[in-house]
């Protein structure tokens, strides 16, 4: 009889934790998240609902990964009754890219991930992405974008195009085509030099190129 009742008494305690709310996971910590949104990292985890028996940490990092891919790093913990802590590390953003109404965060390896949108403070590039046989946006685009901000260039808009690199916009109106790669200080001071020289004329071109600051151009009639 005392063998059946704690019989009974094992199996109520079993059916109790296997069923009773608190040992489901209805939410987790989500710590580091800035860009990201804490409550997509905890979907993205697959760890909601599950009973804390059921959760499998390195699953659920592998998931978010998969998932978010501006995320570089995450380590999952859980413990009793069902709290959850994952700890995420974003990628370094420098620019988001926009193309054909898609938008794209490229962080400063060349990697390059659907986002929501564009990132106040970074550049804003415009353009088809042009990338590497690994599938990476192409270094000189990046080392340009990094020497104009370097050079107190602000981030924001700025367009791309192929066979031309980066096109800036002067405040006057025109496209400033600068290339791509290294050499952006020596671009823009011959770019000044122009710009002095069609603003005492009242000239106004509808591109200026000092891709090439040896044989720097402009144009009044074309586009490009």
């Amino acid at each position: 009889m005392l063998g059946s009742m704690g019989g009974i008494a094992l199996l109520g305690l079993v059916l109790w934790f296997a069923f009773s709310p608190p040992f489901y996971i209805t939410s987790a910590q989500v710590v580091g998240a800035q860009r990201v949104p804490p409550q997509a990292v905890f979907v993205a985890s697959g760890l909601e609902r599950l009973h804390i028996l059921w959760a499998n940490p390195r699953t659920a990092e592998r998931r978010i990964l998969e998932n978010i891919p501006s995320i570089e790093r995450v380590r999952v913990s859980c413990q009793l009754p069902a709290r959850c802590v994952i700890a995420v590390t974003e990628r370094e953003v420098m620019a988001a890219w926009e193309q054909g109404g898609v938008y794209y965060w490229v962080d400063r390896a060349g990697g390059a991930f659907p986002a929501a949108g564009p990132l106040a403070g970074e550049w804003q590039v415009s353009g088809p992405i042009p990338t590497d046989k690994r599938g990476l946006v192409v270094q000189d685009v990046l080392v340009g974008l990094e020497e104009l901000e370097r050079l107190g260039v602000r981030p924001g808009p700025i367009l791309y195009r192929p066979g031309r690199g980066l096109v800036l916009e002067d405040p006057a109106g025109w496209r400033v085509v600068v290339g791509q790669g290294t050499g952006m200080a020596r671009r823009l001071q011959v770019y000044l030099k122009i710009r002095a020289h069609l603003v005492a004329r009242g000239i106004t071109p509808r591109f200026v190129d000092v891709r090439f600051p040896d044989a720097p151009y402009y144009s009044v009639t074309n586009d490009w």
